[in-house]
């Protein structure tokens, strides 16, 4: 659910967004519980067909729990952004909250996979607590607007975000890094 509130900047209206989520994209579970069904019923299925029954049942049960937890993980996982106060739930379950004016460093990076190519993040540190999130996080692009409105206004330290990283901010929240590179033809 989103909420947009009308203030002025340099005296002009501007549309400010003050509450959202940031969690995992659902379309990737889908994916994941199909894959993950597949392989739990090959595992089954060798329980009644293998002659090593107990081995295939140690297998099973031990994919099961693994894949359950993954499963949990992700789908605990939330940010949920009201007005300057953030509330997160962890992949484990446990729930904190902080608000702006706590936050010490804000940091972007960019880490390359070979398998899944350039990942973006935002890391949010307080006193206490660290927050890691990912570009292909649903919500992503609006926590980035969320933590430059932040900065403009004041809510969030000035010192607090770099020149390189308030860089970054803009072009996560102008959906930059997402676009494809079109070739010169």
């Amino acid at each position: 659910m989103e909420f947009y509130s009308a203030t002025l900047i340099r005296g002009r209206p501007t549309m400010s967004l003050t509450e959202f989520k940031v969690t995992f994209p659902q379309k990737e579970l889908i994916v994941y519980v199909g894959a993950f069904s597949i392989i739990e019923t090959a595992f089954i299925v060798m329980i009644f067909t293998w002659e090593y029954v107990l081995l295939s049942i140690v297998f099973a049960i031990s994919f099961f729990l693994i894949g359950l937890l993954v499963l949990l993980a992700s789908v605990l996982f939330c940010v949920k952004v009201n007005s300057s106060r953030l509330k997160v739930r962890t992949r484990l379950g446990k729930q904190y909250a902080f608000t702006c004016s706590e936050i010490e460093k804000v940091s972007c990076s960019k880490r390359t996979s070979v398998k899944y190519g350039p990942i973006y993040y935002i890391t949010i540190l307080t006193k206490s607590h660290k927050l890691d999130l990912e570009g292909t996080m649903t919500g992503f692009k609006k926590m980035a607007e969320f933590v430059l409105e932040m900065h403009t206004n004041g809510d969030i330290r000035n010192k607090a975000i770099s020149e390189n990283s308030r860089r970054m901010l803009v072009q996560y929240k102008n959906g930059d890094i997402f676009k494809k590179k079109q070739r010169n033809k």
